[in-house]
């Protein structure tokens, strides 16, 4: 007996009662609209301030400073744990904190590869959005200090069905922004990294000859000279905070250009590197 199957329809044939019926299934035209989790979101190339001892603890920037006028970038993971590869639509909202100006961009169409293996997290896919910042004339304490307004990514399985959002705070600062300046993204050449670490991450530094970030924290701090690193490693002992000794590294320029620049108080103005540029940080030289 020959079957001919079309592309996209099969044809089924089941006896229910002594009679014959024919169902037709028809295959489904790409992937299956589906809410999206969001796994992450962080700013890129933007300029923060930490807390005290952030930098000591490699506590991740909570407020982005930006201008007047200026843009903030943000980026999100998207995942799915479904069986089959499915499609959603996400898009980047900014606010001021009193909602006098909400503003969108357009929408972003993402394809999630499906989740197949349990035993390990989802693949994800990053999605990145820059905007304008909004005149925000007033500002409110938050659980992370002042801030201006908000960048959300907002998620959802359809165009006008939002249903996910994950925020950064922002302060709109008049004046210098916090921290050293970030290459810009077609930057050429390395930029020297420095960084005084404790015992701990020192026996992993020397034994994988690599920084890497424990699980917990985003990312690390590093200084933009030799000198900062030595002062704060001064001022660790002074403090009682232990042994600190003083590596340097090097990355390339345009990998800098999408990290944190900060200002610690008490600590000095400094590069935090999320989990993803930390692994491109190649070590230079252990100065014990």
């Amino acid at each position: 007996m020959k079957w001919k199957l079309g592309s996209v329809i099969a044809a089924l044939v089941a006896l229910v009662g002594g009679s014959a019926y024919a169902v037709h299934t028809v295959a489904a035209e790409g992937p299956v609209p589906a809410m999206p989790l969001i796994y992450d979101s962080y700013p890129e190339g933007a300029h923060a301030q930490v807390s005290v001892d952030g930098v000591r603890r490699d506590r991740e920037p909570k407020v982005i400073a930006a201008p007047p006028g200026g843009q903030v970038t943000l980026t999100a993971l998207l995942g799915s744990r479904r069986l089959e590869e499915t499609v959603s639509v996400a898009r980047f909202r900014v606010e001021c904190w009193v909602r006098s100006h909400v503003s969108f961009t357009a929408y972003q169409r993402v394809t999630l590869p499906a989740y197949l293996d349990p035993t390990v997290p989802p693949e994800t896919v990053p999605v990145t959005g820059t905007m304008d910042v909004p005149p925000c004339q007033r500002v409110t304490n938050g659980v992370h200090g002042q801030y201006s307004g908000k960048i959300c990514i907002v998620v959802g399985a359809r165009e006008g069905d939002d249903l996910g959002a994950s925020c950064r705070e922002f302060l709109v600062v008049k004046g210098a922004l916090p921290g050293p300046e970030l290459p810009g993204l077609e930057a050429a050449g390395v930029v020297p990294l420095w960084r005084a670490v404790a015992e701990a991450e020192l026996k992993s530094v020397e034994e994988r000859g690599a920084y890497t970030v424990i699980q917990g924290l985003e990312g690390k701090y590093f200084f933009p000279t030799r000198e900062q690193a030595e002062n704060f490693a001064k001022l660790a002992q002074e403090r009682g905070w232990g042994t600190y000794v003083v590596t340097q590294a090097e990355i390339d320029a345009r990998h800098l250009a999408k990290a944190e620049a900060i200002a610690a108080a008490g600590e000095g103005s400094a590069y935090f590197l999320r989990n993803g540029l930390v692994k491109l940080v190649r070590l230079v030289r252990i100065f014990k």
